[in-house]
């Protein structure tokens, strides 16, 4: 049981020690060719259209009411050539409140449908479970982690939600070169 104990603590520092310099400022975080940090943009929703709202009142709210959020821009400013990458995150949020939702792209904006039916303890934003990637967190000390998708990422465009969607930070996936 001891010589466990010490394995799992050996184990933690090691972990530890690898942690990457993260920027002390809060914000999202990736780097780039292992030395290069890239902070994240707040994606800038410019507005929510509803819909269903005439049937979840003749249904008497039997039915879900849905939202679109559409996000300003054809593409996000932050792009990627990795199918996986990792993101550090200080002081945003808890790790454990995270979703990374694909976007559809539109002519000049993207967007995500969030769907009061589709909301849960594990998908407080409502999006759905489609449009949801699955992640691994790593927690560090000092108020940092980081997030990876468990599986390689298709081309497009992402948007990384910690806690409610206003809080969400935008990137896309470009074909590998």
């Amino acid at each position: 049981m001891i010589l466990m104990a010490f394995c799992l603590l050996l184990l933690q520092v090691s972990q530890s020690a690898r942690v990457p310099d993260i920027p002390s400022s809060p914000g999202v975080y990736y780097l780039r060719n292992d030395q290069n940090w890239v902070g994240l943009q707040k994606a800038a929703i410019t507005r929510t259209k509803l819909s269903g709202k005439g049937l979840f009142v003749e249904t008497g709210g039997y039915t879900s009411l849905g939202t679109d959020v559409i996000c300003q821009g054809a593409k996000a400013s932050v792009r990627i050539n990795l199918p996986r990458p990792t993101f550090y995150i200080r002081d945003v949020g808890p790790s454990g409140d995270v979703l990374l939702i694909q976007l559809t792209k539109q002519r000049d904006s993207r967007t995500f449908h969030k769907s009061s039916g589709d909301s849960s303890v594990e998908n407080k934003v409502g999006a759905r479970k489609a449009d949801i990637r699955k992640t691994a967190a790593t927690v560090f000390p000092e108020g940092t982690f980081s997030i990876a998708p468990t599986v390689d990422l298709k081309p497009g465009e992402y948007l990384l939600v910690i806690g409610e969607a206003d809080a969400g930070f935008d990137f896309g996936i470009d074909p590998g070169k």
